[in-house]
Protein backbone atom coordinates (compact mmCIF):
# COMPACT_ATOMS: atom_id res chain seq x y z
CA UNK A 1 0.00 0.00 0.00
CA UNK A 2 1.59 3.75 -0.94
CA UNK A 3 2.29 5.63 1.51
CA UNK A 4 -0.40 8.31 0.07
CA UNK A 5 -2.70 5.39 0.35
CA UNK A 6 -1.53 4.71 3.88
CA UNK A 7 -2.35 8.37 5.10
CA UNK A 8 -5.62 8.97 3.30
CA UNK A 9 -6.88 5.74 5.08
CA UNK A 10 -5.97 7.37 8.51
CA UNK A 11 -7.22 10.41 7.86
CA UNK A 12 -10.46 8.91 6.69
CA UNK A 13 -10.62 6.51 9.97
CA UNK A 14 -9.66 9.63 12.09
CA UNK A 15 -12.42 11.75 10.82
CA UNK A 16 -15.50 9.32 12.34
CA UNK A 17 -17.79 10.82 14.38
CA UNK A 18 -17.40 10.37 18.05
CA UNK A 19 -15.23 14.05 18.79
CA UNK A 20 -17.24 17.54 18.93
CA UNK A 21 -14.44 18.65 16.99
CA UNK A 22 -14.81 17.86 13.13
CA UNK A 23 -12.22 15.62 11.82
CA UNK A 24 -10.74 14.03 15.49
CA UNK A 25 -11.32 10.99 17.02
CA UNK A 26 -12.18 10.98 21.02
CA UNK A 27 -8.93 8.30 21.91
CA UNK A 28 -9.05 8.74 25.43
CA UNK A 29 -11.51 10.42 28.45
CA UNK A 30 -10.94 14.54 26.58
CA UNK A 31 -8.48 13.55 24.36
CA UNK A 32 -9.15 14.57 20.89
CA UNK A 33 -6.69 13.28 18.21
CA UNK A 34 -6.03 13.84 14.43
CA UNK A 35 -3.29 12.87 12.31
CA UNK A 36 -1.37 15.41 10.40
CA UNK A 37 0.84 12.92 8.22
CA UNK A 38 2.28 9.37 9.01
CA UNK A 39 6.02 8.85 9.02
CA UNK A 40 8.02 5.90 8.05
CA UNK A 41 9.06 4.66 11.99
CA UNK A 42 7.84 1.16 13.08
CA UNK A 43 8.98 1.36 17.02
CA UNK A 44 6.63 2.67 19.31
CA UNK A 45 8.11 5.01 22.28
CA UNK A 46 9.69 2.85 25.07
CA UNK A 47 10.30 4.67 28.77
CA UNK A 48 13.96 4.27 28.40
CA UNK A 49 14.29 5.71 24.69
CA UNK A 50 15.49 9.22 24.27
CA UNK A 51 12.60 11.32 21.70
CA UNK A 52 13.49 14.31 20.02
CA UNK A 53 9.75 15.90 20.12
CA UNK A 54 8.09 18.97 18.30
CA UNK A 55 5.45 20.93 20.72
CA UNK A 56 3.50 23.62 19.27
CA UNK A 57 -0.15 24.72 21.29
CA UNK A 58 -2.84 26.99 20.62
CA UNK A 59 -5.87 27.95 21.91
CA UNK A 60 -8.45 27.59 19.28
CA UNK A 61 -9.26 29.52 16.73
CA UNK A 62 -5.66 30.79 17.59
CA UNK A 63 -2.39 30.72 15.59
CA UNK A 64 -0.47 27.59 15.97
CA UNK A 65 1.96 27.67 18.15
CA UNK A 66 1.28 30.90 19.72
CA UNK A 67 0.16 29.38 23.33
CA UNK A 68 3.55 27.67 24.22
CA UNK A 69 5.89 25.68 22.13
CA UNK A 70 9.02 23.75 22.50
CA UNK A 71 11.21 21.33 20.49
CA UNK A 72 13.55 19.25 22.45
CA UNK A 73 15.10 15.89 23.87
CA UNK A 74 13.20 13.75 26.38
CA UNK A 75 13.25 10.52 27.87
CA UNK A 76 10.33 8.69 27.08
CA UNK A 77 9.33 7.96 30.85
CA UNK A 78 8.92 11.58 31.23
CA UNK A 79 6.04 12.31 28.83
CA UNK A 80 4.35 9.53 29.87
CA UNK A 81 1.23 11.79 31.15
CA UNK A 82 -1.88 12.48 30.58
CA UNK A 83 -2.69 13.23 26.62
CA UNK A 84 0.46 11.68 26.00
CA UNK A 85 -0.37 8.35 27.44
CA UNK A 86 -2.64 7.76 24.39
CA UNK A 87 -0.64 10.02 22.18
CA UNK A 88 2.34 7.39 22.61
CA UNK A 89 0.49 4.49 21.90
CA UNK A 90 0.26 5.69 18.33
CA UNK A 91 3.10 7.62 17.71
CA UNK A 92 6.13 6.80 15.70
CA UNK A 93 9.25 8.52 13.80
CA UNK A 94 8.09 11.03 11.27
CA UNK A 95 4.49 11.31 12.46
CA UNK A 96 2.08 14.29 13.66
CA UNK A 97 -0.71 15.11 15.22
CA UNK A 98 -3.18 17.03 15.95
CA UNK A 99 -4.61 16.68 19.99
CA UNK A 100 -7.32 18.41 21.51
CA UNK A 101 -6.92 18.31 25.07
CA UNK A 102 -6.88 20.37 28.75
CA UNK A 103 -4.09 22.56 29.23
CA UNK A 104 -3.80 20.61 32.93
CA UNK A 105 -3.36 17.33 30.63
CA UNK A 106 0.18 18.02 29.57
CA UNK A 107 3.12 16.89 31.45
CA UNK A 108 4.55 20.43 32.08
CA UNK A 109 7.16 19.07 34.63
CA UNK A 110 9.02 17.73 31.51
CA UNK A 111 8.89 21.04 29.97
CA UNK A 112 11.52 23.63 30.34
CA UNK A 113 9.13 26.41 31.05
CA UNK A 114 5.85 25.02 31.70
CA UNK A 115 4.87 25.52 34.74
CA UNK A 116 2.65 29.18 34.31
CA UNK A 117 -0.08 27.27 31.75
CA UNK A 118 -0.21 23.92 34.30
CA UNK A 119 -3.40 25.40 36.10
CA UNK A 120 -5.00 26.33 33.02
CA UNK A 121 -8.25 24.62 32.28
CA UNK A 122 -8.19 26.36 28.59
CA UNK A 123 -8.70 23.22 25.46
CA UNK A 124 -5.35 22.81 23.65
CA UNK A 125 -4.60 22.43 20.02
CA UNK A 126 -1.55 20.60 20.32
CA UNK A 127 0.70 19.24 16.82
CA UNK A 128 2.63 17.18 18.31
CA UNK A 129 5.59 15.88 16.01
CA UNK A 130 7.75 12.76 16.65
CA UNK A 131 11.05 13.78 14.91
CA UNK A 132 14.01 11.09 16.24
CA UNK A 133 14.06 8.19 18.22
CA UNK A 134 17.07 6.29 19.97
CA UNK A 135 16.77 3.21 21.80
CA UNK A 136 19.08 2.84 25.08
CA UNK A 137 21.51 0.70 22.76
CA UNK A 138 21.43 3.80 20.41
CA UNK A 139 22.28 5.81 23.38
CA UNK A 140 25.21 3.94 24.86
CA UNK A 141 26.54 3.10 21.71
CA UNK A 142 26.84 7.28 20.98
CA UNK A 143 27.91 7.57 24.44
CA UNK A 144 30.91 5.56 23.92
CA UNK A 145 31.78 7.02 20.96
CA UNK A 146 31.88 10.47 22.43
CA UNK A 147 33.55 8.78 25.13
CA UNK A 148 36.63 7.70 22.79
CA UNK A 149 36.62 10.99 20.66
CA UNK A 150 35.64 13.98 23.17
CA UNK A 151 35.95 12.67 26.42
CA UNK A 152 36.05 16.83 28.10
CA UNK A 153 32.41 16.98 26.07
CA UNK A 154 31.12 13.34 27.13
CA UNK A 155 31.82 14.73 30.61
CA UNK A 156 30.23 17.84 30.71
CA UNK A 157 27.26 16.33 29.09
CA UNK A 158 27.11 13.76 31.61
CA UNK A 159 27.67 16.01 34.83
CA UNK A 160 24.44 18.38 33.35
CA UNK A 161 22.85 15.44 32.85
CA UNK A 162 22.89 14.46 36.44
CA UNK A 163 22.25 18.00 37.71
CA UNK A 164 19.21 18.30 35.82
CA UNK A 165 17.85 14.95 37.21
CA UNK A 166 18.18 15.48 40.83
CA UNK A 167 16.24 18.26 42.68
CA UNK A 168 17.16 21.32 44.75
CA UNK A 169 19.76 23.78 43.22
CA UNK A 170 23.38 23.67 43.23
CA UNK A 171 26.73 25.56 43.11
CA UNK A 172 28.78 26.03 40.70
CA UNK A 173 32.79 26.16 41.36
CA UNK A 174 33.89 29.03 39.82
CA UNK A 175 34.05 28.11 36.16
CA UNK A 176 34.98 24.51 36.83
CA UNK A 177 32.69 21.52 35.62
CA UNK A 178 32.74 21.06 39.69
CA UNK A 179 29.23 21.22 41.34
CA UNK A 180 28.22 21.45 45.02
CA UNK A 181 26.01 21.70 47.89
CA UNK A 182 26.77 22.13 51.69
CA UNK A 183 24.63 21.40 54.32
CA UNK A 184 24.88 21.35 58.01
CA UNK A 185 25.83 23.83 60.76
CA UNK A 186 29.19 24.85 61.16
CA UNK A 187 30.62 24.60 64.46
CA UNK A 188 33.52 26.95 63.43
CA UNK A 189 32.58 29.73 60.42
CA UNK A 190 36.64 30.51 59.84
CA UNK A 191 37.93 28.63 56.71
CA UNK A 192 40.46 25.79 57.19
CA UNK A 193 43.71 27.73 56.67
CA UNK A 194 46.82 25.71 54.82
CA UNK A 195 48.70 23.01 57.41
CA UNK A 196 45.85 23.50 59.84
CA UNK A 197 45.30 19.25 61.00
CA UNK A 198 41.57 17.98 59.66
CA UNK A 199 39.65 15.28 60.13
CA UNK A 200 37.55 13.88 57.09
CA UNK A 201 35.46 11.45 56.63
CA UNK A 202 34.16 10.64 53.03
CA UNK A 203 32.64 8.35 50.66
CA UNK A 204 33.03 8.13 46.59
CA UNK A 205 30.72 7.08 43.53
CA UNK A 206 30.91 6.97 40.57
CA UNK A 207 28.52 9.36 38.27
CA UNK A 208 27.27 6.71 35.46
CA UNK A 209 25.82 4.09 38.26
CA UNK A 210 25.95 5.32 41.61
CA UNK A 211 28.27 2.68 42.60
CA UNK A 212 30.63 3.21 45.64
CA UNK A 213 34.25 3.16 44.65
CA UNK A 214 36.43 4.28 48.07
CA UNK A 215 34.86 5.10 51.97
CA UNK A 216 36.93 6.44 54.49
CA UNK A 217 35.33 6.78 57.92
CA UNK A 218 33.00 3.45 57.51
CA UNK A 219 34.26 1.80 60.48
CA UNK A 220 33.92 4.94 62.64
CA UNK A 221 37.57 6.19 61.73
CA UNK A 222 38.44 9.49 59.92
CA UNK A 223 41.17 10.72 57.95
CA UNK A 224 43.82 13.14 59.28
CA UNK A 225 45.33 15.58 57.14
CA UNK A 226 47.15 18.74 56.98
CA UNK A 227 45.59 21.00 54.88
CA UNK A 228 47.36 21.98 51.64
CA UNK A 229 49.90 18.62 51.55
CA UNK A 230 50.24 17.98 48.33
CA UNK A 231 49.89 14.43 46.80
CA UNK A 232 47.84 12.69 49.47
CA UNK A 233 44.35 13.99 48.24
CA UNK A 234 42.94 14.68 45.05
CA UNK A 235 41.97 18.05 43.46
CA UNK A 236 38.54 18.15 44.15
CA UNK A 237 38.63 16.75 47.46
CA UNK A 238 41.21 19.16 48.37
CA UNK A 239 38.73 22.07 47.20
CA UNK A 240 36.05 20.61 49.05
CA UNK A 241 37.91 20.98 52.38
CA UNK A 242 38.56 24.38 51.14
CA UNK A 243 34.86 25.27 51.01
CA UNK A 244 33.72 23.57 53.84
CA UNK A 245 34.05 24.72 57.65
CA UNK A 246 33.74 22.51 60.70
CA UNK A 247 31.01 20.13 61.44
CA UNK A 248 29.52 20.80 57.38
CA UNK A 249 29.06 17.98 55.15
CA UNK A 250 28.62 18.41 51.11
CA UNK A 251 28.19 16.60 47.97
CA UNK A 252 30.56 17.52 45.45
CA UNK A 253 30.12 16.40 41.46
CA UNK A 254 33.69 16.42 39.96
CA UNK A 255 35.41 16.22 36.39
CA UNK A 256 38.02 13.76 35.92
CA UNK A 257 40.42 17.10 35.77
CA UNK A 258 39.58 17.41 40.04
CA UNK A 259 39.57 13.41 39.89
CA UNK A 260 41.29 10.55 38.67
CA UNK A 261 41.98 12.20 35.00
CA UNK A 262 42.85 10.24 31.76
CA UNK A 263 44.20 7.30 34.35
CA UNK A 264 41.52 6.78 36.18
CA UNK A 265 41.29 3.52 38.96
CA UNK A 266 41.84 0.06 37.21
CA UNK A 267 38.62 -1.97 37.56
CA UNK A 268 36.73 1.06 39.63
CA UNK A 269 36.75 4.18 37.29
CA UNK A 270 37.13 4.56 33.76
CA UNK A 271 39.29 7.24 32.44
CA UNK A 272 37.94 10.70 31.93
CA UNK A 273 35.10 9.67 34.08
CA UNK A 274 33.31 12.47 36.52
CA UNK A 275 32.36 11.39 40.11
CA UNK A 276 30.43 12.52 43.53
CA UNK A 277 32.06 12.90 46.88
CA UNK A 278 30.05 12.97 49.81
CA UNK A 279 32.48 14.45 52.46
CA UNK A 280 32.56 15.65 55.75
CA UNK A 281 34.99 17.81 57.85
CA UNK A 282 34.59 16.67 61.29
CA UNK A 283 37.39 18.52 62.65
CA UNK A 284 39.94 21.40 62.39
CA UNK A 285 43.00 21.45 64.73
CA UNK A 286 43.06 25.36 64.81
CA UNK A 287 46.83 26.59 64.55
CA UNK A 288 47.87 28.22 68.16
Amino acid sequence: MSKWLVTLVALVLFACAGSPYPGYKEVSTGVHLRYITLGEGERLVGDSDSVHVRFRMSRLNEETGSFWSTDQWFLGRELRFGAMVPVLRRLHVGDSMSVMASATSWPWYAFAHGNAAAADTTIIRTEVSLLELRTPQQIRAAAERLRLNDPAEYERRLIAAYLRSTKGEWTRWGTSDMHYRITGAATDTNAVLYHEKVQLVWEGRRLEDGRVFDVQGRSGSTFPWSFGTPDQLIKGLQTAVSLLREGQEGTFVMPSSLAFGAHGIPGAVEPHTPVIYTIKLVSVGRAS
